[in-house]
């Protein structure tokens, strides 16, 4: 080989890889570390509404369950023992004596605190009585 064929070699390597197509490692990084943060982004925010979501069945649930009370009372002159006894009565759907987050609902017949004559409250997220994430009744 000649002094002038080995210097045209590297010439056509050089031409031969501008005109290649195709992503480089760190382009293929960058996109997908936007697509990371996108994906985070949206998650956040179905995350909070997932626990509005919860928060909105355990109104509807405590409602149910003081309704179920009222009408057990109307039949009843007297009031139930407890959210079982609302269940195995047919006024409550089993479902319904459990609040999203898997505790039972508390049930204190007579009430101090709502006027229907029964409170009815679930422990909320947390599933401690008594904290500020409570859903009451009387507060519905």
């Amino acid at each position: 080989m000649t002094s002038k064929e080995t210097d045209l070699q590297p010439n056509a390597l050089r031409r031969a890889r501008r005109h290649q197509s195709g992503f480089t490692l760190l382009e293929i990084m960058i996109v997908l570390a936007i697509i990371a943060m996108m994906a985070g982004g949206v998650g956040v925010a179905v995350f909070k509404q997932f626990q509005k979501a919860k928060v909105s069945a355990g109104k509807l649930r405590v409602k149910a369950a003081r309704d179920a009370v009222t009408q057990y009372m109307i039949e009843t002159p007297a009031c139930p023992h407890g959210i079982d006894e609302l269940v195995s009565g047919k006024y409550l759907d089993k479902g319904n004596a459990k609040d999203p987050w898997g505790s039972n609902l508390i049930l204190r017949c007579p009430g101090t605190n709502d006027t229907d004559g029964a409170d009815v409250v679930s422990p909320g997220p947390d599933k401690q009585e008594g904290t500020a994430d409570d859903i009451k009744s009387w507060e519905l």
